[in-house]
């Protein structure tokens, strides 16, 4: 019965595609770089918290870029609709009835036969007989979060209990957490037979195990596979459900040994088998995650017992692209894992270099890696599009830098990173590593924060540290520069700050004899990019909100009367098109863009030029100068997930060098007078940037230096 029940479902999901002419995901995998991966990403806004009306704006405006030119694929129009429709429940909910009617209207247009008929479009590309792993994980994750919309609106005749089985398997498979947990809570609900009740109960276990509470998961498993023993063939989810028991009886596949492994403990085994896993799956995030989980069960095991150990496991992971695993599991906290045991390691005594290894390849995992590569002409020719290829870009394959290779790029500076970790409840420990000028071996501290460290470090984050006091600003400059000290005069330093500390006044942290003081997501992308030329007669184009902000207007006047005096010549732009004509006409030496930016970050990020809004993926698609001033609030703000970029580093990754951008929401009158002076010293009296904006900052009175440090340098020194 199993054998001919199976054979008939097969053949009514043939003949369902037939009819629908629904594409196979597979078949999609030659278009998916510009189509399905490009939704998901339109997607991750309505995943956030708050959802901001320029974020859903943002959706309609990608959406209109994208696909207006072209007709979808039936699967993609699908996706477009269910987008829309979640879309225009958003506006509603602030109130936008107008926008909202917009999406709703666009979206019966894409798919005018509604959500049930849409339903059958998705479970046909995602039938069970299919091996989602091999597919992009962007891909697989559309369709579920389509999927899991559309049932929630879908009609009464749908069997909602069998769908949602259905979106918990492709999950499961995938290892997609989030849509997992979404499907089991409604499959919980809607479970209908003992069947779905108990496939409920084994996805709740899986759910426990990723989450690491092993035991209270185990228990579980015990609880459905004593349920899934009383799932008689009658039951509708009965074949899911010995599928389900199946899985969780050890079987010759390496995924099953290895997961057994690890549930046992046996990180010996669990790495092996996990290693296996990787070599037996074709390239792509899946691979990555399983030669991520092989060394995580090192780590974990404590199988990585010197610096050269750990150099192989940096290179099984650079093999197996490790970083494009950043779309199914937390490849940051594995890598903290590593920078944590190099440090045990020194601190037993082995060398310090490694210890400036892994941390600088956090960095590159933070965004570093998408910094001075060669890029695909025609691929940013949509904000879709370019928001996109960021994500292929910090997934690039990359290779740790020693810090030999580092002193040598950077021989004038002082490096240093800086980490702040969690090892158990309550205990935070603070990592500074400290490269020398021309010094090969770097300095490691690792200290625990205490509770008067931890406020200190509090008040010194984003816009608190305006407010913050002397006190407070001394003792974090004190751990972070110890091994540089207070009064180095002429020092210049180049700070890698880790995601927690990336938001912070470095101008005044900085010590007080300090040349300047730039920040980069990794010491590698910084020797990636090219340095910044002096020209004779520097060529200056900017694009300002001189009606709106009083700081854009000081900005435009500096540069207007540097232009007279002959020092630069200076061209004013009023639109993203006129700009971007302009420097397709003729080079520049810097790029200055003096408009609001907004509060969210990542690739909903708008800058407000005086034209409209426009994402940071815009400017890469604009051949941009070695300087690029974002005199924009949050222009330079750390993203808060690990596939988005702030504004700096689309810069960055378009081919500049440097880029001066704002941490927080700096007031736009103060920032106006620190870039009329920068400008000044820079363009002026010759004086490097980075240099140049040090000096502005130190020349302001000391009540209003707090106020101007959210204006920083990133990229090359």
């Amino acid at each position: 019965m199993g054998t001919w029940r199976s054979r008939f479902e097969s053949l009514v999901v043939t003949a369902v595609r037939r009819h629908l002419e629904v594409d196979l995901l597979a078949d999609l995998e030659g278009v998916d770089a510009t189509d399905v991966r490009a939704i998901t990403r339109l997607y991750q806004v309505l995943d956030r918290r708050p959802v901001y009306s320029n974020a859903l704006d943002h959706i309609v405006q990608a959406v209109d870029q994208h696909y207006s030119r072209a007709s979808p694929k039936p699967l993609t129009r699908r996706l477009l609709a269910s987008l829309l429709d979640e879309t225009g429940g958003h506006f509603e909910e602030l109130g936008r009835a107008q926008e909202a009617a917009q999406c709703h209207r666009i979206a019966a247009e894409l798919a005018p036969d509604g959500p049930d008929r849409t339903i059958l479009y998705l479970l046909s590309a995602i039938h069970g007989e299919q091996e989602l792993y091999t597919l992009g994980s962007l891909t697989v994750d559309a369709v579920l979060r389509a999927l899991l919309h559309e049932v929630g609106r879908s009609g009464r005749k749908i069997r909602r209990a069998r769908i949602l089985a259905a979106i918990a398997y492709a999950a499961h498979s995938t290892g997609n957490i989030e849509r997992l947990r979404t499907a089991v809570e409604l499959l919980a609900a809607a479970a209908d037979t003992a069947g779905y009740q108990a496939l409920a109960t084994f996805y709740r276990s899986r759910l426990l195990i990723a989450g690491g509470r092993v035991d209270e998961g185990l228990a579980m498993q015990r609880e459905f596979s004593r349920a899934a023993a009383e799932v008689g063939p009658k039951d509708r989810a009965h074949q899911m459900v010995a599928s389900a028991l199946e899985s969780v009886t050890p079987h010759d596949s390496a995924m099953a040994q290895a997961s057994e492994a690890a549930l046992r403990g046996d990180h010996v085994a669990a790495s092996g088998w996990y290693g296996q896993s990787a070599g037996e799956t074709p390239a792509g995030p899946f691979r990555a995650t399983m030669r991520l989980y092989a060394e995580a069960a090192r780590v974990q095991g404590a199988l990585l017992p010197s610096p050269a150990a750990l150099r192989q496991c940096l290179s099984r992971l650079c093999a197996d692209n490790v970083f494009a695993a950043r779309t199914i599991t937390d490849v940051e906290l594995v890598l903290t894992g590593l920078l944590m045991r190099a440090v045990d390691l020194h601190e037993a005594g082995h060398d310090a270099q490694i210890v400036a290894e892994v941390a600088d390849f956090l960095g590159e995992f933070r965004g570093g890696t998408a910094v001075g590569r060669p890029q695909e002409r025609g691929a940013y020719d949509t904000d879709a599009r370019a928001d996109m290829t960021l994500v292929d870009f910090l997934a690039l394959t990359t290779a740790p830098v020693t810090p030999a290779e580092i002193a040598a790029g950077l021989p004038a500076h002082h490096v240093v990173w800086v980490h702040v970790t969690g090892a158990e409840v309550g205990e935070h420990y603070l990592t500074v590593v400290t490269l020398r000028p021309s010094d090969p071996v770097p300095l490691v501290r690792r200290t625990h924060i205490s509770m008067a460290d931890g406020k200190a470090l509090a008040q010194c984050l984003d816009e608190d540290s305006e407010d913050a006091p002397a006190e407070a600003v001394r003792r974090i400059s004190d751990l972070f520069f110890a091994d540089i000290g207070p009064d180095a005069a002429g020092t210049r330093i180049l700070v890698v700050p880790d995601s927690v500390t990336w938001a912070m006044p470095w101008n005044e942290l900085a010590p007080r004899g300090a040349a300047d003081l730039t920040i980069s997501m990794s010491a590698a992308a910084a020797l990636r990019s090219r340095p910044a030329r002096a020209a004779v007669v520097p060529r200056v184009i900017g694009i300002f909100d001189e009606v709106e902000l009083a700081g854009s207007r000081l900005e435009a006047q500096a540069l207007d009367r540097l232009d007279a005096q002959g020092h630069i010549r200076f061209t004013r732009v009023h639109s993203l098109a006129e700009l971007r004509d302009a420097l397709e006409a003729a080079p520049y030496d810097i790029l200055t863009i003096s408009v609001h930016g907004t509060e969210s970050d990542g690739f909903e990020y708008r800058m407000l030029l005086p034209d409209g809004p426009s994402s940071p993926a815009a400017l890469l698609r604009l051949g941009l100068p070695e300087v690029v001033v974002l005199g924009c609030c949050w222009s330079a703000k750390s993203t808060e997930r690990a596939d988005t970029t702030a504004a700096a580093l689309s810069c960055l990754v378009a081919g500049a060098s440097q880029v001066v951008g704002g941490l927080w929401a700096i007031d736009d009158e103060l920032a106006g007078r620190l870039l009329a002076d920068t400008y000044d010293r820079h363009l002026r009296r010759g004086v490097p940037l980075s240099q140049a904006l040090r000096q502005a900052h130190l020349a302001l009175p000391p009540d209003l230096r707090p106020g101007a440090a959210g204006l920083a340098v990133i990229g090359r020194g």
